[in-house]
């Protein structure tokens, strides 16, 4: 099973969690009808466990189609990312929310006060997306961070090779706990 911030999570979630709602629901359904072809009547103590299982179901349901929007990385832009991305922290297939907009970012990673990030998305919001992070950032205690997203794949790996030549000297300690926050924030 994937873990999130790796390539292929979202297709792995998006598989794994609509197999998962197909069958509890179909379990949940079974019990409802059966009980009540079995017993007659809907006045039985299965209805009431078919009505506590709907709460659940319907969770993993929003999960599927959460995971469904989420495209991830394609496969031609993880190649080229794996060419360029060095000794950076990085997370792929991140797709972060905020109450208004959502944004599908394919890769992200950061060094020394700069977070660059991929979206493949043309329906990306570039300036809200940049400015949701930072908030989130000041949030969580990171100030003074630049943040750009790029829908550039060959601009996105030239900034991934200047990270990379800035990155000497990072303290792994706070790029470990901002990539945890990146995973956080992200379905």
């Amino acid at each position: 099973m994937k873990k999130k911030g790796q390539f292929g999570y979202q297709r792995n979630r998006r598989i794994f969690s609509t197999i998962w709602f197909a069958l509890l629901l179909g379990a949940d359904c079974f019990m409802f009808f059966y009980s009540r072809h079995y017993f007659g009547t809907t006045r039985n103590l299965f209805t009431i466990f078919f009505v506590l299982v709907c709460l659940p179901v319907g969770m993993l349901g929003v999960s599927a189609i959460m995971h469904f929007r989420a495209k991830g990385c394609s496969p031609r832009a993880h190649r080229e990312i794996e060419r360029h991305v060095g000794i950076l922290p990085g997370l792929y297939d991140l797709y972060l929310t905020s109450y208004s907009k959502n944004f599908q970012l394919s890769h992200l990673c950061a060094a020394q006060g700069c977070i660059a990030a991929l979206t493949e998305s043309s329906s990306c919001d570039l300036k809200a997306g940049e400015e949701h992070i930072r908030t989130m950032l000041r949030n969580n205690g990171w100030k003074n961070y630049q943040v750009k997203i790029f829908t550039s794949l060959p601009k996105y790996c030239e900034r991934l090779d200047s990270l990379n030549a800035l990155s000497r000297g990072a303290e792994p300690e706070e790029l470990t706990a901002l990539m945890a926050l990146m995973k956080t924030l992200s379905i």
